[in-house]
């Protein structure tokens, strides 16, 4: 009888070439520019899901660095779904490629941003922005 949301999250690849940013090849959202990120299975916890989508999306193993932030978003359906946005980096020796859901994957420099499948991504990103001009070196 409860109509809980869904929770799913997004995750924030800073390298020296820019933000990590897949262009997807499924909807919602197809064509658009996403971060990583996905849906959190029952048996995982969220910073695990990030890591995992981040395999599949961009092949890619990452280290959780920190979380970002959490988002209550409200879908295209009017359902609510709870968004938790993490910071990480790519593992030693990684390097982004196409998984199952991209049709690429792309660098992108924070005031550069191709246009977003989803706001909420978009705000993820401006909170890092953010984030990173109240502490530069973290």
């Amino acid at each position: 009888a409860w109509r809980n949301p869904v929770v799913a999250t997004m995750v924030v690849i800073e390298t020296p070439g820019g933000l990590i940013l897949g262009r997807r090849s499924i909807e919602p959202g197809y064509g658009l520019w996403c971060l990583p990120g996905g849906f959190v299975n029952e048996e995982e916890a969220p910073a695990e899901a990030a890591a995992r989508e981040c395999l599949e999306e961009i092949r890619a193993k990452v280290t959780i660095d920190s979380l970002l932030a959490v988002y209550h978003i409200v879908r295209g359906d009017g359902r609510g779904m709870v968004g938790i946005a993490y910071v990480a980096s790519l593992a030693q020796g990684e390097a982004p490629s196409v998984g199952h859901e991209m049709l690429e994957i792309g660098l992108f420099a924070p005031d550069k941003l191709p246009e977003l499948a989803f706001p909420s991504h978009r705000r993820a990103i401006a909170d890092w922005v953010a984030s990173r001009a109240v502490h530069p070196t973290a």
